[in-house]
């Protein structure tokens, strides 16, 4: 089987924290922190341009699955939380 190396982000990033922050605010609850054994994309920017990265989404089943599936309401909710992410994270300004 494939085999890559992994990677393991260090708890406490300012991201995290936004992200925690902003998950709250939307879902009403903590974010909780999950780990991953599978093959994840995050892990290039990580390891080969020393980018930091967080895998963030929706409710799934199945994943890669002939009946793969997200719960819908939960995407609408992801889209939420990521909207009110990269405000907060990389600011906003008025149009004019």
């Amino acid at each position: 089987g494939f085999v890559s190396d992994g990677y393991e982000l260090k708890p406490g990033s300012e991201a995290e924290s936004v992200l925690g922050e902003v998950h709250e605010q939307v879902m009403g609850r903590p974010l909780k922190t999950q780990l991953a054994t599978a093959y994840l994309d995050s892990r290039v920017y990580v390891l080969f341009d020393d980018i930091p990265a967080l895998n963030y989404g929706c409710t799934a089943e199945n994943i890669h699955g002939f009946d793969e599936r997200v719960e819908l309401a939960s995407v609408r909710r992801i889209t939420e939380v990521m909207a009110l992410f990269i405000a907060e994270w990389c600011g906003v300004e008025p149009l004019e």
